[in-house]
């Protein structure tokens, strides 16, 4: 019970935020729109709930140090805070993925805009011969396919923000910085190997094509991944909140 007091205070000091993004958001489109119209430019967008997964990824990068000494300062037991962080973001990942589905279908009576969704997974998209003739989709299908691959998406960003944070908060100033250029490293020597064998680079891109159903067309094997990557991220938040403590500044 007191872990889902505490999600509801986390939700609540997260809605300011939530609301000043889209009220920017909403405001960057329509400014987009007008001067579109003023150009003469007929105009076409794409993949604009990008913008929210790196809003809630910076959103899960600072959700942890104010939360966590809140807790602490009421002698709030971590594993109530970890339980907290993790049922609170399903909620605002879910109101977030419809509300970005809503703001993205009344877009597209001004302007063409095909979500992430509908450029990887939709099929009517891939067969428009041109992006002028597209006409976005408001089947069930389509609707739930989309809404439940951004949820999935939306809380894997927060999570991963959230276990970066965690890494940075446990680390001196030598292990950030090493930390900061690992994913530099691993990069690297995925082109070397790939490069050096090409059947290792070949089958990297069918092990991403498989989980994500990109040939297949199957969102749900992304929305599988993608909450299977939440847990894995939340399950390292939790080793990594057993033993946090409060830095005295």
């Amino acid at each position: 019970m007191r872990s889902f007091k505490l999600a509801k205070y986390n939700i609540k000091s997260s809605l300011k935020s939530i609301i000043i993004y889209y009220c920017i958001f909403t405001g960057a489109i329509t400014g987009i729109e007008i001067l579109s119209k003023f150009s003469g430019g007929n105009g076409y967008s794409s993949g604009l709930e990008l913008s929210s997964i790196i809003f809630l990824f910076v959103l899960g990068l600072n959700s942890f140090k104010e939360n966590f000494y809140f807790t602490q300062a009421n002698n709030i037991p971590r594993v109530d805070y970890f339980r907290a962080t993790a049922i609170a973001i399903l909620p605002i990942g879910l109101a977030m993925s419809i509300l970005d589905v809503i703001i993205n279908r009344v877009y597209n009576l001004f302007r063409i805009c095909p979500t992430i969704y509908d450029m990887v997974y939709n099929h009517s998209f891939h067969l428009a011969t041109n992006s002028e003739v597209w006409k976005q989709s408001n089947s069930i299908g389509t609707l739930l396919g989309t809404v439940t691959f951004l949820f999935a998406f939306y809380i894997v960003a927060f999570g991963v923000g959230v276990l970066i944070t965690m890494i940075y908060y446990k680390c001196n100033k030598t292990m950030k910085i090493l930390v900061s250029l690992s994913p530099i490293a691993i990069i690297v020597v995925c082109e070397r190997f790939a490069v050096n064998d090409p059947e290792f680079g070949e089958k990297v891109l069918i092990f991403i094509d498989n989980i994500f159903g990109i040939s297949t067309k199957n969102s749900y094997r992304a929305v599988l991944t993608f909450i299977c990557l939440f847990i894995i991220s939340m399950f390292f938040v939790y080793i990594l909140v057993r033993k946090a403590v409060v830095k005295r500044v």
